[in-house]
């Protein structure tokens, strides 16, 4: 894009008008005014040097920014600032075309087709922003209370060999398995279950290891995920977990972690492994209508549910079945919870960009900026909760819920760097019982494919 700007550029001042009023279209572009009223008379020189040499100082002067004063060009607000100065300038580059035809009471050689082009160009761009099912995140925002130190140690990190970038995945582990062999992610911090059934599920059973497109190489949170049970409110006959078997759950994706819990669940209630009619969804939005049944597209339609329950971290899901003053009606019922039998949130990396995960430096540089974002949020809990009330992190919680997140949680002890091939082998052991894993395979086995750093 940038080269065919140059390029543009470079044809309007070799076919420049002559100046003044030609067939009543005021050529304002370029034209050599003596004056023009612009400070310096910017943009409208009458050389073409000019305007080849502030182009040159302007690209200097950010690449000297990048480079040399990091403190300025890793910080949010000269970030912040790059995106909201492109897009405005973006946004009003056809301001001067409309002004100089107001002015000219004419349309004369201004192309339909241009028209047509930026409408049309905005109307998918925001087609796009506003219909997509994937989030669109504000400034690459995460809404997870469990990366506050992730954001921690992204504002303490003063140099990494390169650069990365936030992407939330609302649909859960299983989306970022896919997104991982399909290259479009790097490095993922998910949900301990989904990455280990990714890699071990019935599903791999005849794959090779290195068709995983992953590896798990470090821990994040070493206490177990909290998981509410939730229903819809009106569903007068769910009211217990027993009222469940038999029933359909909702899940985010097949081999995510809201699919495997349910396993879990149907083991810990002595149901069996197929007491349960798994029904896949998406995200979390469209697990909550589908309990429900409420149709957005349709809203005054009937309520047809295309499940009975679903399971989600506790304190993402609160605000929804929670009654308060402002929302006393919440649209979900909570009827149970239920805790992972193992650490709940590993690491993983792409074995496409990390082929040789044990000695790859990069990583090595990760992972200590990982464990200064720990230490500094086991520091300074306070501002941890401060964080999350004020929505900063992309999700507003209050002081007591995340103050009571706090008590349970516990995130790496001696850095994150690693990961203990007991915690692989309880959660192999638990998926073979779940159904999830064939008996067939080896712990070994299953080591050899999920464990790409061992501690």
């Amino acid at each position: 894009m940038i080269f065919v700007q140059l390029l543009l550029l470079k044809v309007a001042l070799d076919n420049r008008p002559a100046p003044g009023i030609k067939g009543g279209i005021e050529h304002a572009p370029f034209s050599e005014h003596e004056d023009s009223g612009r400070p310096y008379n910017f943009w409208k020189w009458r050389n073409t040097k000019p305007y080849w040499t502030f182009l040159t100082y302007f690209f200097l002067g950010l690449l000297f920014i990048h480079v040399f004063l990091p403190f300025i060009s890793r910080s949010e607000s000269y970030i912040s600032l790059l995106g909201i100065v492109g897009l405005a300038v973006e946004a009003f580059l056809p301001v001067p075309q409309v002004l100089a035809n107001q002015r000219s009471r004419s349309c004369k050689g201004f192309r339909l087709s241009v028209l047509a082009s930026w409408i049309i160009g905005d109307a998918m761009k925001m087609s796009y922003f506003f219909g997509s099912k994937q989030v669109i995140p504000w400034s690459f925002r995460m809404c997870e209370h469990y990366l506050t130190p992730l954001h921690l140690a992204i504002r303490s990190a003063s140099s990494l060999p390169f650069d990365f970038t936030l992407i939330p995945f609302p649909s859960g582990t299983g989306h970022m398995i896919t997104s991982l062999r399909e290259k479009e992610i790097d490095i993922g911090i998910g949900l301990t279950e989904g990455w280990v059934a990714g890699l071990t599920g019935k599903s791999q059973l005849h794959a090779n290891a290195i068709s995983g497109g992953y590896k798990v190489v470090g821990h994040w949170v070493e206490t177990p995920l909290r998981w509410a049970i939730v229903t819809g409110r009106e569903r007068e006959n769910i009211n217990s977990i027993s009222d469940l078997k038999g029933g359909r759950v909702g899940v985010s994706r097949l081999g995510s972690g809201s699919h495997i819990m349910s396993f879990v669940l149907s083991q810990q209630q002595g149901w069996g492994p197929d007491s349960l009619s798994t029904v896949p969804l998406g995200p979390f939005s469209d697990l909550r209508d589908g309990v429900t049944g409420f149709d957005p597209k349709n809203p005054d339609k009937p309520s047809n549910p295309s499940a009975e329950f679903f399971m989600w971290e506790q304190f993402t899901t609160k605000p929804y079945f929670h009654e308060t003053a402002d929302k006393p009606h919440p649209p979900l019922k909570k009827i149970g919870e239920i805790y992972t039998p193992w650490p709940s949130w590993l690491i993983v990396a792409s074995t496409s960009t990390f082929p040789d995960p044990e000695k790859d430096e990069n990583l090595t540089k990760l992972f200590e900026v990982l464990d200064k974002g720990i230490k500094d949020f086991e520091g300074n809990t306070d501002q941890a909760v401060k964080l999350l009330g004020t929505g900063e992190l992309g999700c507003t919680y209050t002081e007591d819920d995340a103050k009571e997140w706090l008590k349970d949680v516990r995130f790496a002890q001696g850095g994150t760097r690693g990961v203990d091939k007991k915690v692989i082998e309880g959660v192999v052991d638990v998926l073979k019982v779940a159904g999830v894993v064939s008996e067939d395979m080896k712990n070994d086995e299953a080591i050899q494919r999920v464990v790409g750093i061992s501690r």
